[in-house]
């Protein structure tokens, strides 16, 4: 998820974190764009925004630089990120305004603005669009448009807090109205609205004597600053607080009923008889954050005293730890004005059958005596309904153990209202609106640990404190733990916490202070549990997903799937399991809370033996294994298969293995789940299981989508615990699968390290089929850089050893980058007798993809002997082949090839929409190698069309990814282009020492376009006395181009 902030200072968040953005001015471009996202912004305007009137000489190549700097900071930030586009006189940033906070809380504003007072609505958007004020505009920019754009956005907050603050008034909400208006009046202490607001929210909340001050502090203010007196609104608000007036009509509670008459006389006394209940609820949290649609909710249920049709009970739900307590306690204080007869809260002992005794704390809470005397629980029930009736309370039972206990007490008169929290749902009691409390937030996190420990510790270390609260993923108990604990050590740096807390093993230790502790709150979960249920929930624990589907836990508790899929409805009901809404397959999937799970972790290891986890471990590894094999193919790539399978998964039930797994997007639902079944059987010691799935996911995901961050997860851990195991194989099949994934992020040195490595390894054991595998892996990775004169003899070597034993893959692949090498190296003849082998070879084994790519190969050919009808045929056939089976990424490759292929035949523009189609969608696959491709590509279409300045664009970007990649050949192809592009602009001697460059790389290399630079020369019509080479050569033709 991407957003910009412009509230505060001009900032840009990834998932959550800030993106550096340089230096202020580059800052301004970025505001200066986004003030105007979606449409194009004029270079001159720019210009004055950044510089006011005085800019540089040379400020449109400065500016271009700030792009340019733009542009990368926003493709390395995300492969989602939009797009920076140079438009005829200017630029646009092609960017959806709901991702900018001016805009979203311009909108928010606008459409509050059009909704009446009191619709619900309105104070929701209100309280969104005033959230988004981060601090003051801008903040941290200078020049005369900054201060222009941040005085009318300051307008713009100012209306929008009081719309924001008149409707939290109406809403009851005065200390929330002076917590936000305090430090907002503090900073612009003659705002008239505001301080009327706040004074307002003072004097309504009982502090008179504040609203008081603050009315002194501004006429003070503004007679000191303007020589004026405060407005009369403003002078009438004060003489109404100082005559103990209401500042306005203010929302009240109706005005208690008669009491209850004819009660029966059996002694006891109740609260008619005199004994009022009064207010019995303790002071709600002054740090109280978070919540407000929750809160919205059951001010519209229960703001107004439940008539004969309104529904009279709050039902308020979540796990341990969530914070029900507090926000029931909250909420009674916010509805306390419609309750005047009382409010009380008891307390449950949070068991089942306790009823009677429930009742009873209610009653004597409610004033009755000697309830002794009520023999059943029918009796006490009468008199409960008796005593409320015709009375308007608010009674709050916190921490309910189930249904059962509160059905009884569901107020069955006008007037009265009940507030239940439990951890339990309480689905079946009647007339219940159903409050469902949820984690919080990142931005809700950090503002409760600033509401607590102080704005400017959280401001010193704002990465730690990010960190910290992300420790806490949400949950407000550990949360309030961690605060609680700095706030008791003023000395310490937020660091020194979070580095206690990043050890797993010590983490529930460090959250435990005064009584508090997340490990008590999760354990009266637990101990509530059956047997079988426990079991369950340690080896969740243990197996560490965040997230699983029932075939899983099956698996792992040894369990059929309807077996397991029981025992995880007992963890959901008791709330240490939660069902996962972040799919949209229709399979249920559950996840468990990170604190949670470390709980059950623990649990775990102290009361299973290692044997029992082992073999829970085994069988989910094996499951998986299975059913990740049925997906998998295999993969025109460089490495076989080392290992092909552990064995039938044994112990695992026949529905487990039946799950269906054809859904589209089934794999990557459930590729996190997998990874840390790696991780976990990697940790156990069950290595050879743990590189078989790890090995598996590479060929039928990872590899196939560019998943490098899931792929580098596994085989670190299998290749980790294969070298410290001491299986030599096992270790160099994972070398093998690390080479792969660097070769596959274009990280080449990486890559030929880790197959060097494999081929040792496989050596040293005499393993030659995997030696052979890791031999055509580095020459793939060898002629992929253009090291083709190396690559050969790697490639020729693995071959016969690959077609002895029998694996085609690895052979179709040795013949393929053989025929790709001879390309190269001009030799067209073995080229196409290579190529020719693969694709039969790729085609006999049923694998499409590596046939795609040696079509393609072949069109390469007849393309680089000039025969472009031919070349075009095999292209088409390639592309086609790739479009009907759905591979956008490989279709850039196909689209390239077409594409240059049209530039070369005279039709540049049909290329143009193409290639930049394909170039986003390398950049969204993390491709590049591909997106360098592709931007040579259009810079070669620009040259075609007669526009150097496009084409050196393009091609500047192209040769910057290739020097990142250590790409030799990319880097001259690219040098070569560029001298064109000079020569079009009249530059002959950047040329030709663009071309001297190139031609160095290329006679190093061997390749063919040594022999092609004078020709080049011809062909762009520059001499100058610059001609290096002399001989046949000069006669190739332009299309031996690659």
């Amino acid at each position: 998820m991407i957003e910009f902030r412009l509230l505060g200072e001009v900032q840009m968040w990834v998932s959550g974190h800030p993106v550096a953005l340089g230096p202020l001015k580059q800052r301004t471009v970025l505001a200066a764009l986004l003030v105007d996202a979606g449409s194009a912004v004029p270079t001159d305007t720019l210009i004055d925004r950044v510089w006011d009137e005085a800019p540089p000489a040379e400020a449109r190549n400065v500016l271009y630089t700030y792009m340019a700097r733009l542009r990368r900071i926003l493709l390395t930030a995300s492969a989602d990120a939009p797009s920076l586009q140079r438009k005829p006189g200017g630029y646009l940033f092609d960017v959806d305004p709901e991702l900018i906070d001016l805009h979203l809380l311009r909108r928010l504003a606008a459409q509050a603005r059009e909704r009446p007072e009191g619709d619900p609505d309105r104070l929701t958007m209100l309280r969104r669009a005033v959230d988004l004020w981060r601090g003051e505009p801008l903040a941290g920019l200078s020049g005369e448009w900054v201060a222009r754009l941040r005085e009318g956005t300051r307008q713009q907050i100012h209306g929008l807090l009081s719309d924001w603050a008149d409707a939290e008034i109406g809403a009851g909400r005065y200390a929330t109205v002076v917590d936000r208006l305090s430090p907002a009046v503090d900073n612009h202490p003659l705002a008239e609205p505001l301080i009327l607001h706040l004074m307002r929210a003072l004097h309504l909340d009982g502090r008179r004597t504040s609203a008081l001050e603050r009315y002194s502090r501004t006429r003070r203010h503004l007679a000191d600053e303007l020589g004026i007196d405060p407005s009369a609104e403003l002078q009438d608000l004060h003489q109404r607080i100082l005559r103990g007036t209401p500042s306005e009509a203010v929302p009240t509670a109706p005005a208690p009923a008669e009491p209850a008459a004819d009660l029966p006389s059996d002694g006891t006394t109740t609260a008619s008889d005199g004994g009022v209940p009064g207010r019995q609820l303790p002071v709600g949290l002054d740090d109280f954050t978070g919540c407000e649609p929750e809160i919205a909710q059951v001010l519209t249920t229960l703001g107004n005293p439940p008539g004969e049709d309104n529904r009279p009970v709050v039902v308020v739900s979540g796990p341990g730890g969530i914070g029900k307590t507090s926000f029931t306690v909250h909420l009674a204080n916010l509805l306390r004005p419609a309750y005047p007869d009382g409010q009380i809260l008891v307390g449950s002992e949070g068991r089942e059958g306790q009823t009677g005794e429930l009742v009873d704390r209610v009653l004597r809470a409610l004033g009755v005596q000697d309830t002794h005397r009520l023999g059943t629980i029918e009796d006490k029930v009468a008199r409960y309904r008796a005593t409320i009736r015709n009375r308007r309370l608010l009674i709050v039972i916190d921490n309910a153990a189930g249904a059962g206990e509160i059905r009884p007490l569901v107020p069955g008169v006008p007037g009265t209202a009940l507030i239940v929290s439990s951890r339990a749902r309480l689905t079946t009691i009647p007339r219940a609106e159903h409050v469902e409390l949820r984690l919080f937030s990142r931005d809700e996190s950090l503002a409760l640990l600033r509401r607590i420990i102080g704005p400017d510790r959280v401001a010193r270390e704002p990465e730690a404190a990010a960190a910290l609260t992300a420790i806490c993923a949400g949950l407000p108990l550990a949360l309030r733990i961690v605060a609680a604990r700095l706030a008791a050590r003023a000395h310490w740096r937020i660091t020194r916490l979070l580095d206690r807390m990043r050890d797993e093993r010590r983490r529930l230790d460090e959250m435990a202070v005064d009584g508090l502790a997340v490990r008590i709150s999760v354990g009266v979960s637990y101990e509530g549990l059956p047997p079988a249920a426990r079991q369950a929930f340690r080896l969740l624990g243990f197996l560490g997903c965040a997230t699983f589907a029932e075939w899983m836990a099956a698996a792992l508790f040894g369990a059929s799937v309807d077996d397991a899929g029981d025992l995880l409805e007992q963890l959901f009901d008791a709330r240490l399991v939660e069902i996962d809404d972040s799919t949209a397959d229709g399979v249920v999937r559950y996840r468990m809370h990170e604190l949670v799970r470390l709980y059950a972790r623990e649990r775990a290891l102290e009361e299973d033996d290692e044997a029992g986890l082992t073999a829970a471990v085994r069988r989910t590894v094996a499951a998986a294994t299975e059913i990740v094999d049925r997906l998998g193919e295999s993969l025109p790539y460089a490495v076989a298969r080392s290992y092909q399978g552990i064995g039938p998964a044994t112990g695992v039930h026949p529905t487990v293995l039946e799950t269906d797994c054809s859904g589209p997007d089934w794999l990557a639902t459930e590729a996190d789940a997998l990874v840390a079944t790696v991780e976990r059987a990697a940790g156990t010691g069950l290595v050879e299981e743990a590189c078989v799935l790890a090995d598996g996911l590479v060929y039928a995901s990872f590899a196939l989508h560019n998943d490098f961050s899931r792929w580098n997860r596994a085989h670190a851990a299998a290749h980790a615990a294969a070298r410290a195991s001491g299986n030599r194989v096992a270790e160099a099949v994972m070398a093998c699968g690390v080479g792969l994934l660097r070769y596959k992020e274009d990280r080449f040195s990486e890559a030929e390290h880790h197959f060097t490595a494999a081929i040792e390894l496989f050596g040293d054991v005499g393993h030659e089929h995997g030696r052979a595998a890791a031999v055509s892996g580095l020459g793939t990775v060898l002629r992929e850089v253009g090291r083709h004169q190396e690559a050969v003899p790697m490639l020729e070597r693995a071959l016969p050893v690959l077609e002895r034993v029998g694996d085609r893959d690895g052979a179709a692949h040795a013949s393929y980058g053989l025929g790709h090498a001879h390309r190269e190296l001009g030799n067209d003849d073995q080229a196409m007798s290579y190529l020719e082998r693969a694709r039969n070879l790729y085609r006999s084994a049923g694998h499409w993809r590596g046939e795609a790519i040696a079509v393609r190969g072949i069109g390469l050919v007849h393309r680089a002997r000039g025969d472009l009808d031919a070349a075009e045929a095999w292209f088409v056939q390639a592309h086609d082949m790739v479009l009907r089976r759905g591979d956008r990424l490989l279709a850039c490759y196909t689209t390239q090839s077409l594409a240059k292929l049209w530039i070369r035949q005279g039709r540049p523009e049909q290329a143009a929409e193409p290639l930049a189609r394909s170039l986003q969608l390398c950049v969204d696959a993390q491709d590049r190698f591909g997106a360098a491709l592709l931007r040579r590509t259009l810079g070669e279409m620009h040259l075609a069309a007669g526009r150097p300045a496009d084409a050196l664009r393009d091609l500047d970007l192209a040769y910057a990814v290739w020097s990142e990649l250590g790409h030799e050949l990319g880097r001259a192809r690219t040098l070569r282009d560029i001298g064109a592009a000079h020569v079009l602009r009249g530059d002959c001697g950047s040329a030709h020492h663009a071309w001297q460059s190139a031609y160095t790389t290329f006679s190093r290399l061997g390749l063919r376009e040594a022999g092609e630079l004078n020709w080049w020369i011809r062909r762009w019509g520059c001499y100058c006395d610059h001609v290096w080479l002399s001989g046949d050569s000069a006669g190739r033709t332009l299309h031996s181009r690659p």
